[in-house]
């Protein structure tokens, strides 16, 4: 008998230690919180959340780690909230952004896969004094069941967890270009249709190019998780930063690393930029359509409905020029959206394939390729310089083909 209860006790050790660890960080403080009440609701959450198969690790060795390494709990940017998640050995961690106008809150929280740092899950929502503890009760269990059930239905990255191949892209799952050494991460968008231009969500800010709005279809397509980094760059066409400056004959640089968007790049560079990597790989890579980034931004099947991509806080999802300092910023540091692409909205304006047109045509609504011609091509997103009213989802801008901007770069879209 008492080798028995010995047996029993080992077997239920071995499942303890071989469980797989969730962390659940200290929610971020968007707009009107304080930090008493961000305490409370994280705490509330955090009592009620849980994933069949996961341990919940104690608030306690979480905050621990977070001191250690010399963070803010309430103020981190998504690579040291992944840099938490690894020094804790967890393979998710769930992330949240509180904020509040006059008596009510909204919150956005995520379960961020640690490894790849796609969004496995989102959930929303917003609520008075008076309930919140109901709110945060239904919040976690919706989250907790989303993550359970580990459908590509109810992941943010279309594939689940999962990824494809490194370097091998596979229909409806993620996979890493390595050609030239990139790594780049590329994130599978199942096609569907959606109201693309003046939403509700964009509130009275919309310009007369963002309508008449229309229902659009897009085919399903891959695109880069991430802005085209400068080390990127410098691997595929060998040019450096600096380099890209003088070709602008511009006098300052805004951001310099391998991790930050690469800026100073003209539409033609960045076509040269997917010819070059076409070739090297046998796929077929090019800019996005401009249907085909609004539909990402506004995350596809998943559509947020949100005036930025990612939440409706512009803090926590981009950089802009209210919170930037005038610079752009490493890729990824600020929230994803629900597909797991980062900085749709801020740090820097992406070109697009489509020539800029000042209305939309009503009738080109299945995967359409925009205006027939024209002077400039469709830059979107916003960027570090931009107020918020740009980096809505629905504002387009274009400019000419040949123009190298200080906040004007790219990503790039895997065709099926």
């Amino acid at each position: 008998m008492k080798r028995l209860i010995l047996l029993g006790i080992l077997c239920l050790m071995s499942l303890t230690m071989s469980a797989q660890r969730c962390a659940v960080l200290d929610f971020q403080i968007g707009t009107g919180v304080t930090e008493e009440e961000i305490d409370g609701l994280t705490y509330n959450f955090r009592a009620n959340f849980h994933i069949d198969g996961y341990t919940m690790l104690e608030r306690i060795r979480i905050n621990r780690t977070i001191e250690a390494l010399g963070y803010d709990r309430t103020d981190m940017t998504v690579q040291q909230m992944l840099k938490v998640g690894r020094e804790l050995e967890a393979k998710l961690v769930v992330v949240g952004t509180m904020n509040k106008f006059m008596d009510e809150y909204s919150v956005d929280i995520r379960v961020i896969d640690v490894a790849t740092g796609v969004t496995c899950a989102n959930e929303g929502t917003t609520f008075g004094k008076s309930n919140y503890r109901a709110s945060m009760q239904t919040l976690a269990d919706r989250l907790g069941k989303k993550v359970s059930g580990g459908t590509a239905s109810d992941s943010g990255a279309g594939g689940g967890y999962g990824s494809g191949g490194s370097g091998s892209a596979v229909r409806g799952q993620d996979f890493t270009e390595t050609a030239f050494g990139i790594n780049m991460r590329m994130i599978y968008v199942e096609g569907g249709t959606f109201t693309m231009g003046c939403t509700s969500e964009q509130g009275g800010e919309c310009d007369g190019d963002e309508s008449p709005n229309r229902q659009t279809t897009v085919s399903s397509f891959h695109i880069g998780m991430l802005e085209v980094t400068q080390g990127q760059w410098e691997k595929v066409m060998g040019t450096s930063i600096h380099q890209q400056k003088a070709r602008a004959n511009a006098s300052s640089l805004y951001g310099v690393g391998a991790d930050y968007p690469m800026y100073y790049v003209s539409w033609e560079e960045a076509k040269e930029f997917c010819i070059r990597l076409s070739r090297q790989t046998g796929k077929t890579y090019r800019l996005p359509t401009e249907a085909e980034w609004e539909y990402a931004a506004r995350g596809g099947k998943k559509n947020e409905g949100t005036k930025y991509s990612g939440g409706w806080s512009i803090d926590a999802v981009a950089w802009y020029a209210g919170n930037s300092g005038s610079t752009a910023h490493p890729c990824g540091t600020k929230m994803s959206n629900a597909l797991g692409l980062y900085d749709m909205s801020g740090n820097v304006w992406e070109w697009c394939e489509d020539w800029y047109g000042s209305q939309y045509l009503q009738y080109d609504n299945n995967n359409p390729r925009g205006a027939a011609q024209g002077s400039y091509r469709v830059n979107r997103g916003g960027s570090w310089g931009n107020y918020a009213k740009n980096c809505r989802v629905a504002l387009r801008v274009g400019g000419t083909p040949s123009s190298r901007g200080n906040d004007l770069g790219f990503r790039v879209v895997l065709a099926e």
